[in-house]
């Protein structure tokens, strides 16, 4: 095998990628339009029903409120529009009101209990629950001030100490947590996305062409062969991740998804340590992508064949994916030898300025170590006859 013959057929594949429509969609178009699009119309929703909900959650039905005094003039100076109905339970459920409120008399000398009606399943009624809660807080609060001035005794006989929770964590490494996640779940999924068209067109697409063959009649070997295909396809993988990112950063800078999430996305780490490492970490992954899908396609026999082999291990890949957005995980030695998860974790880690050099050297071997595996299955499938020539 000789490296003009790798060179050779790595430079015939990327042509033949640049050339294919479904693989440019896929590679490019993806991660540069379709990203941007999603977060703006999802930016667009969100805010849209936050403000819906945000003026829903203003009405809200009292039922008995003569049983507690002063509770109308309370809830009316917090905002709400009051209204009245005999059955909270039925006006909720029709969503005529966002929550309801009666004051109950408890039995003996138990004095009133003030019940909070809410459908929590809607974002209206969850909105009005919390707004009611921190408005009889306050009712409270002000009924015992006003008891204690009439007793000539000071507010801090019931409020002796206030409490004040202190973030520790500086503004970028919360940036850091937020970018880490959505960097980690993204990106490595749409590697598998934008380089499931290209190693599908080099491996089913030329079975399908019959093209193959003039491939395999040149003075190329089978390892050179296999080898500039798993090149052309990892290239591809690199190509959609590095997309990805830039596409990722660039919408969060000019999509509004409010106050903590713009925070996040201006105070983003990235400097180019961060990025090298987060580089260096996806190469392994790239390749491992690459000759999996390529040996999964060489299986098929046709273009459609393939891609109903390759998506149920796009679909695998989003649950440990997944996991490594989760807060609180910690990479250590032995979630390292998780493929995908370490690296989703490893990422996030980085953008944190948490990562360890054994946990970022146990991930990088073992991602080394599938994709050799993965390469070396690719090799094995591409040297089997009954495959290249099935039909």
């Amino acid at each position: 095998m000789s490296r003009s013959q790798v060179l050779t057929i790595y430079r015939k594949e990327m042509l033949d990628t640049i050339r294919d429509r479904r693989t440019l969609i896929s590679m490019i178009a993806v991660p540069l339009l379709a990203i941007p699009l999603l977060l703006l119309v999802m930016s667009r929703f969100v805010s849209s029903t936050e403000k819906q909900a945000g003026d829903e959650a203003l009405t809200i039905a009292v039922r008995g409120a003569g049983r507690l005094p002063g509770l109308l003039n309370a809830l009316t100076a917090a905002g709400f529009r009051l209204t009245s109905r005999d059955d909270l339970k039925a006006a909720i459920d029709k969503k005529e009101i966002a929550a309801g409120v009666e004051p109950v008399e408890l039995p003996g000398a138990a004095g009133i209990e003030v019940r909070v009606y809410s459908d929590l399943t809607r974002r209206s009624s969850d909105v009005a629950d919390g707004r009611i809660h921190a408005a009889l807080a306050a009712f409270k609060e002000n009924s015992l001030k006003r008891k204690l001035a009439a007793l000539g005794q000071p507010d801090s006989v019931i409020n002796p100490f206030t409490v004040k929770s202190v973030n520790l964590a500086p503004e970028k490494k919360m940036a850091g947590m937020f970018w880490g996640g959505m960097m980690g779940y993204c990106v490595v999924l749409l590697m598998f996305t934008g380089g499931m068209y290209p190693a599908i067109d080099m491996t089913a697409g030329e079975k399908e062409r019959r093209t193959l063959e003039v491939v395999l009649s040149s003075p190329a070997s089978r390892h050179a062969i296999i080898l500039g295909k798993v090149l052309a396809a990892t290239t591809a993988v690199l190509v959609t991740a590095v997309l990805a990112m830039l596409s990722l950063i660039v919408s969060f800078r000019f999509v509004d998804f409010g106050k903590q999430a713009g925070k996040a996305a201006t105070g983003v780490p990235l400097d180019a340590t961060n990025i090298a490492l987060v580089f260096v970490a996806l190469v392994p992954m790239a390749v491992l992508a690459a000759s999996m899908m390529v040996a999964i396609a060489l299986l098929a026999k046709s273009f459609k064949e393939a891609q109903s082999y390759l998506t149920p291990l796009i679909m695998a890949s989003i649950f440990p994916l997944l996991v490594g957005m989760l807060p609180g995980l910690q990479l250590t030695p032995a979630l390292a030898l998780i493929p995908l998860f370490n690296v989703s974790q490893l990422i996030k880690e980085i953008f944190l300025g948490d990562y360890g050099g054994l946990a970022f050297a146990i991930t990088m071997a073992s991602n080394i170590f599938y994709a050799c595996v993965a390469f070396l299955a690719a090799v094995r499938v591409f040297s089997k006859e009954s495959v290249l020539f099935r039909t």
